[in-house]
């Protein structure tokens, strides 16, 4: 049977090629898809191409080498004196425009061996009509001086060789790559030759230079031959011209997918091909197209499917074939939703191949992943076969009419096909699969990218040219909402024009623009001559503007006749658009409404409403009048919840809040109700004993109205044996952590309000900020006032360092910051500048600038760590928990972890302050380490004794050098404990001064104290199956020299040894 089915392929694709190649030639009256037999208006033009491509892969050197004939037709009203090549590859190498932007963004830039000799594309010999001729390279673009200006209608022919280089050994992603996999090496061949520049109505030459991101190409003929060493699998854009030569029945029947259905996953594969020394010559050809692509790999192994005569082929690598059963099919079920829906699929064949990665090329597609979990890239990449491959718009200008369009056709097919919620595996413990929701197509793909913007309003203007979103890398600077916004805005064009109508008019986009070149200009005229609405409203507003939807059902009151009510609504945000609303009635009837913004109505069953016309401040409220006679329940906007309105909590008469177990398994957040959730909680210190109580926390998409609340009840069990001079009984009955954070961006753009108050371990605090950052949102600035107080020598008791606390004394004050973090080539940094006063209601009296500068660098195997400090500070009655300590942190810091403010985790003995170096460490202060415990005596001027541990200025420099990485053979042995538990070496050094002066005295500096040694630091990663409890470090340093030894242990080289949670810094 499966014979059977491989020679009526065979035969099918011979039909398929003289439909392609014979009977029909791209340029002719026949061609129902080129340009000129169905221009998208009168007066229409665009080039023409025909490529003609005879290579030879060489995969000892990585290269493609061999000749490029390119017939140039200019249907331009433009005489052309020149042309433009893209030569693609010439972006990955140093010195390029694409080297400069990743350097601009401090990423690590490595190159691999031919990248590194500037190995791209290598063009020589070129002719014109025979003629050598001038070139010009300036790094991904060539230009080429024409023998004679190329006039309207005419056409030219370029001859030339090349030679195009793969690497897989650098760091910036490229798609034209070569990687290892299973003793063999696998190619994909895409942007690999010299390709002519698109010259167009509106931009004239296309000549971006290549910055990784996209492409644009003239629509035309493309016939190749590729020729490679004998035991590669392949396939291209276009019909294979010689498959029962390349692919006879036979080898065909070995290579079938089915043959390896129960392989087990990334075992190795078997030798079908043995590779020989010879060589094949696979031959294509392809019409009505702008680009060829092609991926080889002598592992693959090969699916098919057929629908309506469209060759489905899923090209996969042998050990991965269990997980790629179903490709075609599922590429098949994609192809028919798209070509119902939208418009047919012009192309004989679709490609989905297992290469890594995730990218779109004329009937072919790179991906990667395995079922289920690839549907929603598949359906992605095959999308692109419409708006790309078939609608060609010039991505590299305005990439959202390709990858947001594709991004909205991705939730529409997964929806359609595998239902509203995504299909994913099940995880393999129970309880993560318990607590893990499910997740709808339309959030997972177009909503919830949309929203993690638009909550912190505003969003990204996506009307751009695709290399300016803030000369970001990737998705960075806002570019990811090319597709997400892009995609939002489609569904609420959906939701404005109506579904039947909005579909027709895609249909109708579709139809005019296939294998032409629109621009978003086009796209809006499109959907408004065919609809007849005026859209400018809706385009302008999404499009050119960084607006956002934001409505609010007000007040629901009596209104003047029996069963009449009125609903307030709200126009919050600066987006305007039409409303759908539902009145839920108290007798469980639903009432829909509809409410218009123009003078156009869409179809619906709904009650339609006099309309509401006003945009930013213009009639900001509308009252709508409605007839419930049993009374409104709720009112709710847009239940379809297509309508994107950055603050769902008000869009209803009750706010939406979904209450549930808080179980530390992560779900992204729901842009449609505010999360709400509890646990119970334990802690334990050595006073209050075991503490037993619950947490309660909550946010809106982990952004507004964050807040969280712990509260125990101290039980006084499981006491350790208190100090003599402690009260039994005198520990606090209960304790309470209250933390809330908002946004402010309605007043200040990047601003939010910080609220905490505590009442634990003996503290009582509270703070009160705000904070804000510049547009680059990487600066923030903060003013924060605090206050501290501990009512009696009870709360002492808690402490690690009781003596370093005054009881009944108020410490309130004010500090204003900022933190600068930043990149460069080999590692990053934090700049930390604070400048803090005593304030109002203070007992005390003092007041300090500080610096903080934290480096880590990234130098290979071995990790150079970094942090300089330095504190200034003056008044005449300073705080002992908020003084500068010269050890590590001082007591007020050491509140903010539940390990250290309170003897328990860390025991009572290894704290406080003596003749000797003690046991425990925080980092902060001065950071000297090995001084821990130690009261640092220092003669003065008038050889009294001071004691020098904690101060008011001073400066400290630390450094780290880990080199766990020399070690990471073993990690590599034990990936599972690896993942789980991370172990960091090193050795240290810290040295540092503080002042012994006090005030009224003139400042005056300590020695210079330093220290050095070895350190290990344990982090348990994450703790199975809980995936949303912060990470834990374990650290333990031995400080074996010390330049100032104390009297008790004169050694300057002994073993030391002092313990800490979390690294020193």
């Amino acid at each position: 049977m499966r014979v059977l089915l491989v020679i009526a392929v065979a035969v099918f694709s011979a039909l398929q090629l003289n439909a392609q190649s014979n009977d029909i030639k791209y340029r002719s009256s026949e061609n129902p898809y080129y340009w000129k037999n169905r221009p998208p208006f009168p007066g229409y033009w665009q080039q023409d191409v025909h490529y003609t491509l005879k290579v030879a892969l060489d995969d000892t050197k990585d290269v493609i080498s061999g000749t490029e004939e390119l017939t140039y037709y200019n249907n331009s009203p433009d005489e052309l004196t020149f042309v433009y090549f893209h030569l693609y590859q010439n972006a990955f190498q140093p010195g390029s425009y694409t080297h400069d932007l990743h350097a601009l963004n401090n990423y690590n830039i490595k190159y691999g061996p031919n990248e590194k000799n500037k190995l791209g594309t290598v063009v020589s010999n070129m002719t014109v009509d025979g003629q050598t001729v001038k070139t010009e390279l300036d790094n991904t673009i060539l230009k080429v001086w024409l023998p004679k200006p190329l006039k309207p209608n005419q056409s030219v022919k370029f001859k030339m060789d090349f030679s195009t280089y793969f690497d897989g050994g650098g760091t910036i992603r490229r798609r034209m790559k070569m990687y290892k996999a299973y003793g063999y090496k696998h190619y994909d061949g895409v942007h690999w030759y010299p390709r002519i520049s698109v010259y167009d109505r509106k931009m004239g030459w296309d000549t971006d230079q290549h910055l990784t991101r996209e492409f644009y190409g003239d629509y035309g003929v493309f016939d190749v031959e590729i020729t490679m060493p004998n035991h590669y699998i392949m396939d291209a854009t276009g019909v294979m011209v010689n498959e029962q030569e390349m692919l006879p029945p036979d080898l065909r029947q070995k290579l079938d997918i089915a043959n390896f259905a129960k392989k087990q996953w990334e075992s190795q594969p078997s030798v079908i091909v043995e590779p020989n020394g010879t060589t094949k010559t696979w031959k294509f050809h392809s019409e009505n197209t702008h680009d060829f692509a092609w991926t080889a790999d002598p592992t693959y192994r090969i699916g098919e499917v057929v629908w309506k005569g469209i060759r489905c082929i899923a090209l996969v690598q042998e050990p991965h074939c269990a997980g790629w059963l179903d490709a075609a099919a599922f590429t098949a079920k994609v192809i028919q939703v798209y070509s119902e829906d939208f418009g047919m699929y012009a192309y004989p064949k679709m490609i989905v191949a297992d290469a890594r990665d995730g990218m779109e090329y004329p009937m072919l597609t790179l991906d990667g992943g395995y079922a289920p979990d690839y549907y929603d890239l598949i359906a992605h990449e095959v999308g692109h076969n419409w708006f790309y491959g078939m609608v060609g718009n010039n991505e590299t200008y305005r990439a959202l009419l390709d990858e947001g369009f594709t991004q909205f056709l991705t939730a529409y097919a997964c929806e359609k096909i595998l239902g509203k919620n995504r299909v994913r595996m099940p995880y393999r413990s129970k309880y993560v699969e318990r607590f893990t929701d499910p997740e709808l197509y339309i959030d997972g793909e177009v909503y919830n990218g949309y929203m993690n913007e638009g909550v912190n309003d505003p969003v990204t203007v996506i009307d751009q040219h695709s290399d300016h979103f803030n000369s970001a890398l990737r998705h960075g600077g806002g570019y990811g909402q090319v597709y997400s916004k892009t995609a939002t805005m489609l569904f609420n064009l959906q939701y404005v024009l109506g579904d039947s109508l909005f579909q027709a008019a895609m249909k109708n986009y579709f139809e005019q623009w296939k294998f032409c070149h629109p621009y978003v200009e086009d796209f809006r005229n499109s959907m408004i001559q065919f609809t007849h609405v005026d859209l400018n409203w809706f385009f302008d507003q999404w499009l050119t503007t960084s607006k956002t939807i934001d409505y609010k059902v007000g007040r629901v009151s009596k209104g003047d006749s029996t069963d009449v009510y009125k609903i307030k609504f709200e126009r919050k945000g600066r987006m305007q658009m039409p409303l759908d609303f539902t009145v839920y009635a108290n007798d469980g009837k639903q009432y829909n409404y509809y409410v218009p913004n123009t003078w156009f109505e869409k179809q619906t069953t709904a009650t339609v409403l006099p309309r509401w016309i006003g945009w930013d401040k213009l009639r900001p409220s509308y009252t709508a009048e409605v007839v419930i006679p049993t009374g409104i329940q709720d009112v709710r906007i847009d239940t379809t919840n297509r309508l994107a309105d950055v603050n769902m909590l008000n869009n209803s008469k009750k706010t939406p809040v979904n209450f549930h177990f808080d179980h530390r398994i992560y779900n992204r957040p729901s842009w449609k109700e505010y999360d709400l959730y509890a646990r119970p909680d334990f802690w334990y210190n050595s006073y209050d004993g075991l503490k037993a109580g619950f947490y309660l926390g909550g946010d809106f998409m982990n952004v507004r109205h964050t807040f969280d609340l712990t509260f125990h009840y101290n039980l006084g069990a499981l006491r350790p044996e208190l100090p003599a001079n402690a009260e039994l009984n005198g520990y606090d009955q209960f304790s309470v952590q209250f933390n809330y954070r908002t946004p402010l961006h309605r007043f200040v753009r990047n601003s939010a309000i910080v609220l905490t108050g505590r009442h634990i371990d003996g503290l009582n605090m509270g703070l009160v900020g705000l904070e804000f950052k510049d547009r680059s949102e990487k600066n923030r600035y903060y003013i924060h006032f605090k206050l501290l107080h501990r009512q009696d020598s009870t709360d002492l008791t808690y402490l690690i360092n009781p003596e370093e606390w005054e009881p009944g004394k108020f410490n309130n004050s004010i500090t204003v910051g900022y933190e600068h973090p930043y990149q460069y080539k080999r590692g990053n940094g934090v700049i930390q500048l604070q400048v803090r006063s005593s304030a109002i209601g203070s007992d005390y009296d003092y007041h300090y600038a500080s610096l903080n500068v934290v480096n880590k660098n990234d130098l290979g195997r071995i990790n150079i760590n970094t942090r300089t400090y330095a504190q200034i500070g003056t008044g005449s009655n300073w705080a002992k928990e908020s003084m500068l300590y010269a050890a590590g942190a001082n007591p007020e810091q050491l509140m903010d972890s539940k390990y250290t403010r309170s003897v328990g985790v860390i025991p009572g003995e290894w704290g406080g302050y003596g003749n000797d170096i003690n046991h425990f460490h925080a980092g902060g202060g001065l950071n000297l380490r090995g001084y821990s415990g130690y009261l640092m005596p220092h003669y003065d001027w008038y050889g009294d004794v001071r004691r020098t541990y904690r101060g008011t200025s001073g400066v400290a420099v630390n450094t780290e050098i880990e080199f766990q990485e020399l070690f990471r053979f073993i990690g590599r042995s034990m990936p599972r404990v690896n993942s789980v538990i991370g172990i960091a070496t090193y050795v240290f050094g810290d040295i540092g001064a503080i002042n012994f002066s006090v005030p009224g005295e003139s400042l005056a500096f300590a020695e210079l104290r330093a220290d050095a040694g070895i350190g290990c630091a344990l982090t348990i990663k994450r703790f199975p199956p809980l995936q949303m409890v912060q990470p834990l470090t374990l650290r333990f340093d031995a400080p074996l020299f010390l330049n100032r030894t104390p009297f008790a242990s004169p050694d300057y080289i002994a073993m030391r040894w002092v313990v800490g949670i979390s690294r020193a810094f």
